[in-house]
């Protein structure tokens, strides 16, 4: 679409100078021009040396001189040549179209946030394109006859943000269907012996980050040393993250008055161990280790979750 032509378009309403236009291009989404200065002056050179726009120069006291430009007969048959000619095909130039082409190397975390970081994009852009349009130029004359079309401009506009964001989530819900390659197998359970504690866990790996699985049916923990055993695991397999199965916290570690669970807690936080338990939904917890759990939360090293995927999210956030 040719800028000589909008401008043109513009002064049939009114003559303008350079800055009122390029205002106007620059609040008015649809009029895809950056409206910057070097664009403007070389459009209206152009259209001086062809006839169709005559400039007058307004002296003001105390103010540089304005230019004020007004469209002539020659400028006016060229505006409706042009309305009346042939109209350019939409044009689709999407990176995201190009970034998902080429996309096949990319894990489904990384999927998964390229398609969340462009849904966002939209959402802002369209935002920002509703207020622009409520208050550009066009809106603004709506009531004096001139626009009659402009309800419909508004509609195709905020359509096409409502449609990229009715994609974006069948992409989602595509690239949530895709096997997670990120992350690695889970190794077979396996069962160890400290010092009179029997401990099931399995060594997992979620996007590249390893974590300690303790399972139930080993023993519960049950004294302030069972923490020791939980520690050392983590040293021999070079995690400072651990999930527990609620089944392997005892009664007492529920029970604050035995000060048991401060005492295992401290330990992990002594030795930068962040955890998360996972207790069955439903299971009534006491109102002092509920308030215990949210102090540690502030200090983002121990939380308790019903859902087991969002607790490793947190463990490894």
């Amino acid at each position: 679409m040719s800028l000589n032509h909008a401008i043109l378009g513009l002064l049939t309403r009114e003559p303008m100078t350079g800055y009122e236009i390029k205002k106007i291009f620059q609040s008015t989404p649809f009029m895809h021009w950056s409206g910057n200065n070097n664009q403007i002056y070389k459009a209206f050179a152009e259209l001086l040396d062809e006839g169709f726009v005559a400039k007058e120069v307004r002296h003001q006291d105390g103010s540089p001189s304005k230019n004020i430009y007004s469209i002539t007969g020659a400028g006016l048959r060229e505006f409706r040549r042009w309305l009346a000619g042939a109209t350019e095909e939409p044009v689709c130039r999407k990176q995201i179209l190009i970034k998902l082409a080429l996309a096949d190397g990319l894990k489904r975390a990384e999927l998964e946030r390229l398609a969340d970081a462009y849904a966002g994009t939209v959402r802002l852009q369209a935002a920002m394109a509703e207020q622009e349009l409520d208050n550009c130029y066009f809106a603004g004359r709506k009531h004096d006859g001139t626009n009659r079309f402009f309800d419909l401009i508004r509609e195709n506009v905020l359509a096409n943000y409502a449609f990229e964001l009715d994609w974006i989530r069948k992409v989602k819900t595509f690239i949530a269907e895709l096997p997670d390659e990120d992350d690695a197998p889970a190794e077979p359970e396996r069962e160890e012996h400290k010092a009179g504690l029997k401990m099931i866990y399995q060594v997992k790996e979620r996007r590249g980050k390893r974590y300690l699985h303790i399972t139930s049916g080993g023993t519960p923990i049950e004294r302030e040393k069972d923490a020791n055993a939980i520690i050392e695991l983590c040293v021999e397999h070079d995690t400072n993250a651990v999930l527990l199965d609620g089944g392997v916290l005892s009664d007492a570690f529920f029970t604050l008055r035995s000060g048991l669970a401060g005492a295992v807690l401290q330990k992990f936080v002594n030795f930068s161990i962040k955890t998360a338990a996972v207790i069955e939904e439903g299971r009534p917890l006491p109102v002092r280790f509920r308030e215990m759990v949210f102090e540690y939360r502030k200090g983002n090293t121990f939380c308790v979750f019903t859902n087991p995927d969002e607790a490793v999210d947190w463990l490894l956030a």
